[in-house]
């Protein structure tokens, strides 16, 4: 049993000892983390407010944040290089700032309304997890799908691939490519795409065709790469777009039933 208890304890040591330490010098993820949440406010008032418009006034929030956490900028720019070098380590991060954001929404009351239908019939087949989060370092800016349909799939059914965007970097472009194609027996393709920079609800739309049976459904969500020059990667250190509410939908109008959607913003059209 003794013995037994040693094996396991050496295993744990290998499979912790696989991912290096921080070294000295860097941020921990936890510390990173809460600055990341707490810059994410601090745009957020920025974005928001009817006073502070000049640029000096984020630089200004931004050291009042680093000061809070007694950080310097220094200090803060080289913990981020590491994270950027270790996408892994990222990803981790951003996936708990994301998770307190979606608890700040909810227990400030808010709430996200879905796309409503009336006398459609209608089915959800995304096949994925509702939710995902794109950031800068690959793999990490792309969530691809593919669907195949099933019996349930008719001739003429309208396919709609809606989502709820929200991004975490208000002074910078955070712009994400929605992408929905459609495959069809006989060879063709119909395909849609946009580009989203607002958050909000946004929906792609495709009618399939009425007389030829579709193959497949395949799409994707894409993070914009940052535009060139060394501007914006100094105003904002991070970009993080969270997609919530997922949906790929097929709807079989009913009679003169009709399907009521939200417009999306300007943007998304």
């Amino acid at each position: 049993m003794i013995r037994r208890s040693y094996i396991l304890l050496i295993v744990f040591s290998l499979l912790v000892a696989c991912r290096p330490a921080v070294p000295s010098g860097v941020l921990s993820e936890g510390d990173m983390a809460d600055i990341l949440y707490d810059i994410h406010l601090a745009q957020a008032m920025y974005e928001s407010s009817d006073v502070l418009h000049d640029g000096r006034d984020v630089v200004a929030l931004r050291s009042a944040v680093l000061k809070k956490h007694d950080v310097t900028p220094e200090e803060f720019e080289r913990s981020y290089q590491f994270y950027c070098s270790h996408a892994d380590r990222m990803h981790d991060i951003y996936s708990e700032l994301s998770e307190r954001i979606r608890e700040n929404v909810i227990a400030a009351g808010g709430k996200i309304q879905g796309i409503e239908t009336e006398e459609a019939d209608t089915a959800n087949v995304w096949n994925q997890e509702p939710s995902a989060r794109l950031m800068d370092q690959p793999p990490y800016n792309k969530v691809t799908f593919s669907v195949l349909p099933d019996s349930t799939f008719r001739l003429g059914d309208r396919i709609n691939l809606q989502y709820d965007l929200q991004t975490v970097a208000p002074d910078a472009a955070c712009d994400i490519m929605a992408c929905l194609n459609i495959f069809y027996h006989n060879d063709s393709i119909a395909n849609k795409n946009t580009q989203i920079s607002s958050n909000g609800r946004g929906v792609l739309s495709l009618n399939s065709d009425s007389t030829t049976p579709l193959s497949k459904i395949t799409g994707y969500f894409l993070l914009m790469p940052r535009a060139a020059g060394g501007a914006e990667r100094l105003r904002t250190p991070f970009r993080l777009a969270v997609l919530r509410n997922i949906k790929l939908l097929h709807l079989h109008e009913q009679g003169t039933g009709t399907v009521k959607e939200e417009k999306p913003s300007a943007d998304q059209e």
